[in-house]
């Protein structure tokens, strides 16, 4: 399984245009890996998780078409994770020249909500709409997608984290999410993943309850090795990082090496299970 970071900030990206604190201060006199677009990820150039605002800058930075994407993976309905323009600009006016195959959205109902509010048409945006809970699998194409509660966006309920498999690997897709409540776990025991890729979007900071820092993503992947999930041949990938809560790349990337992963990076491309 391959896997291509489009963006791999928090909801201000880094630097934030709002924000003259170190680390975005930094960001813009160094450029590189220290900039980060919002956060989606690339499956085998055929999966897209998550559809937020930086999308078309992130796949034309990247030399990237999202003509083959057939699956589309919504974690939930905050607008770095979700713009419904983006499904708009989806739509044949936009694109006369180019015939696309139909896509299935796969989304909590948050995020339908949020799209039918926008005026959106799965029709016009050739899309197959398909609604998933958390405890919910789907089979698509070569996909086995099930859904487990994140520990996000609380007032709302439906946030969800991924279990992916595409018959070769099985991936863990843990963002945006603080520590799991005890019912995901034992919903994870007998699953062993050749990758997961987990958010760290308040490393720096104390604990929180709807994100996770350097000590709480380290119990994760403590619990994790616990019930049999990872081991020494999974590859962990930390991503999505706030302005407020990381310094440089270089600083981070360090950091999260002495907690067992890969620091992400906008552009970095990985493979898992093979």
């Amino acid at each position: 399984m391959k896997l291509t970071f489009l963006g791999t900030g928090a909801a201000e990206g880094i630097p934030s245009p709002f924000c003259d604190c170190a680390t975005c201060d930094h960001a813009r006199v160094n450029g590189g890996r220290n900039v980060r677009k919002r956060q989606s990820v690339l499956v085998n150039d055929d999966l897209l998780i998550d559809l937020g605002p930086d999308l078309f800058a992130s796949c034309a930075q990247l030399g990237l078409s999202l003509c083959g994407v057939k699956t589309l993976l919504v974690t939930h309905s905050h607008m770095d994770h979700f713009d419904p323009n983006n499904l708009l600009l989806r739509t044949k006016p936009f694109r006369l020249a180019t015939e696309l195959p139909e896509m299935a959205m796969i989304a909590g109902p948050s995020v339908w909500t949020r799209w039918d509010g926008h005026g959106g048409s799965d029709k016009q945006a050739d899309i197959r709409r398909t609604t998933i809970v958390p405890g919910r699998s789907r089979e698509v194409g070569a996909y086995t997608i099930r859904a487990i509660e994140a520990c996000h966006h609380l007032r709302v309920g439906d946030a969800m984290n991924y279990v992916i498999g595409d018959g070769k690997s099985m991936l863990l897709y843990a963002s945006d999410s603080g520590l799991y409540e005890g019912h995901v776990w034992k919903e994870l025991e007998g699953t062993r993943f050749d990758g997961v890729v987990m958010e760290g979007t308040i490393w720096k900071h104390p604990s929180g309850r709807e994100h996770l820092n350097e000590g709480d993503f380290r119990l994760m992947l403590n619990r994790l090795r616990g019930i049999g999930a990872i081991d020494d041949r999974t590859v962990v990938i930390a991503t999505h990082f706030s302005h407020q809560g990381v310094g440089p790349h270089e600083e981070i990337a360090e950091s999260v090496k002495c907690a067992g992963a890969i620091c992400a990076y906008d552009g970095f491309v990985v493979s898992i299970g093979e």
